[in-house]
């Protein structure tokens, strides 16, 4: 029986982790991930906002996590800069349903949250932007996700 809670043991961290570096490293994104890499990002989250850190467990073994940060904004407490991961074994089975939903309840209920941004992607087959529209997530086309390498930008400066 899969349950979502907040992080038991740090160690969890390393099983998720290893799943998130072998599940991107072979992404349409082909981004280069470490566990060791993925260890640090969810420190760097848990170590922000340990009450908005959910972790998914099958049992004791941790399979997915959703994170994220809060920013005030004008309309609201959005929760920003977060991540979503479940382990491909326990993909298609509600377990991001259930993380998703944990954590839009309790930053609603404890912090006001009105509004989740994000960036995402999508594979061959649409997923995860078409997980994300069926939930009622929408495309601002008005904004634009940039990116830079920050040497290349100081050189142009």
């Amino acid at each position: 029986m899969i349950t979502v809670e907040n992080l038991k043991k740090t160690d969890d961290l390393y099983i998720i982790a290893k799943d998130y570096a072998d599940y991107y490293a072979n992404s349409v994104l082909q981004e280069k991930w470490t566990t060791e890499k993925a260890v640090e990002l969810f420190r760097y989250f848990y170590n922000r906002n340990k009450d908005l850190f959910f972790v998914a467990y099958d049992g004791d073994k941790p399979v997915g996590v959703i994170t994220s940060v809060l920013k005030p904004w004008w309309d609201g407490n959005h929760l920003e800069d977060g991540e979503l991961f479940v382990s491909e074994k326990y993909r298609k089975g509600g377990v991001a349903n259930s993380l998703i939903k944990v954590l839009f309840n309790y930053a609603r209920d404890k912090y006001n949250a009105t509004t989740l941004e994000a960036h995402t992607y999508e594979d061959e087959n649409g997923f995860p932007y078409s997980w994300y529209k069926r939930l009622g997530f929408e495309t601002i086309d008005d904004w634009k996700i940039i990116s830079g390498d920050i040497k290349e930008i100081i050189k142009k400066l």
